[in-house]
Formats: structure tokens, sequence, C-alpha cells
């Protein structure tokens, strides 16, 4: 809302307000929300990615030894799909 006095204009705004992300999914997870999404293990995960069959990341600090992995899950989805495709003959429903 805008407020003119006297050739000043004010900016009114109201309180910052979160939004609804019930339905929203993230872009990347570490091996435990892929589980908790997809229900794939951690060593079918890591497989997985050794094979370049989903995409993953590696989030380390230069010198460090160890670091996060993330996994993309929309390649995960469409690895799931691509599964449910060729095994039922690419009659998959929507």
């Amino acid at each position: 809302m805008i407020v003119n006095n006297l050739n000043k204009t004010t900016w009114v705004m109201g309180p910052v307000e979160t939004g609804d992300l019930t339905g929203a999914l993230p872009e990347f997870g570490r091996w435990r929300d892929v589980q908790r999404i997809f229900g794939l293990k951690r060593g079918t995960l890591y497989r997985l990615a050794r094979e370049r069959k989903i995409k993953s990341i590696t989030l380390r600090e230069p010198g460090h030894k160890f670091g996060c992995r993330l996994f993309y899950l929309p390649s995960v989805r469409a690895f799931l799909h691509q599964k449910l495709t060729e095994q039922t003959g690419g009659e998959a429903e929507a």
C-alpha cells in the first residue's frame, strides 16, 4: 500500500508470512531423505550414483577428509519412472 503525504511517498507493508510448502519436495537430499521419500537404501543409492544412473554431489571443503553427499531427487524420480516403464512394457500410468 502506498501512502502519499505532501510530496513524500511512504511504503507501508504488512508482516512477512511463510508460504505453504506442504506438497513441495526439495531438489536435493541426503540418503536418509531419499530413503524416507522413495524407500531406497543407502547402499543402493551409492551404487546407483557410482553407476551414474542417478545424480549426486559431494559438499566438501578443500583439505577436509569428510563432506556431505547430496542426491538430486529429480534424477532418482526419473530413474524409478524409467524402471516402471521398463517393467510394465511402456504402459506406466501418470
